[in-house]
């Protein structure tokens, strides 16, 4: 079985949040494909700014809302809960992750001078301006490191970051993601609807000009 590696690669930094808002605000870089290879994942995650909502968030964002998940989330296919996609007769394993829509000035539907889903905010949310930069190593192992973005006001502000603490929320939102495309990635392994030496590829979700049906 592969291990999952957690790392905070920063040393001591401050950071307080200035309730600026910059976070809630979805960056979306040109030059990418609706389907992005594994090998430019890295690149993506450097150049955007996406707020990825796992299952449990979509729950409890819908319950406190009383919306339609489908009026939450952006994804390139039309939403229906399974975030795994299979094309080219099982070729291309897709994972069709959901991001929390925005509006036409780029921020969060939920954005109206402040938050107004906070108290069920999405980990990713809770985790700003951290992000995490997933990798493979050649043994399987998968590296999850903790990154930060230092354009964030909040930088250099405030107390002294608990790595422990980010890294048991990156642990929490990884695990939360396994549990919602593990058992779709069995199902379709078991049904023989996905090919040996499938390539995998995850999508790029919200941008509605290019939504599959």
């Amino acid at each position: 079985m592969p291990r999952v590696i957690v790392k905070a690669i920063f040393g001591d930094i401050r950071f307080k949040c200035q309730r600026c808002g910059s976070c809630c605000h979805h960056k979306r870089p040109a030059g990418f494909e609706d389907l992005i290879a594994q090998e430019r994942l890295e690149e993506f995650w450097q150049k955007s700014n996406l707020i990825y909502l796992t299952a449990k968030d979509v729950s409890a964002i819908s319950a406190k809302t009383e919306l339609r998940p489908s009026d939450i989330v952006d994804t390139l296919y039309e939403y229906d809960g399974c975030y795994v996609k299979i094309e080219d007769a099982g070729g291309k394993l897709i994972l069709d992750l959901p991001v929390m829509k925005s509006k036409e000035d780029t921020t969060c539907i939920f954005y109206r001078n402040g938050c107004t889903v906070y108290s069920v905010r999405p980990i990713a949310c809770r985790l700003f301006p951290f992000r995490v930069e997933e990798s493979a190593l050649p043994n399987g192992d998968i590296v999850l490191n903790i990154n930060y973005n230092p354009s964030c006001p909040g930088i250099g502000k405030g107390s002294i970051v608990d790595r422990k603490n980010l890294e048991s929320l990156v642990v929490e939102q990884f695990m939360q993601r396994s549990r919602d495309v593990t058992p779709h990635i069995g199902r379709l392994a078991a049904s023989g609807e996905i090919s040996e030496g499938c390539r995998v590829f995850r999508a790029y979700p919200g941008r509605p000009e290019h939504k599959k049906d």
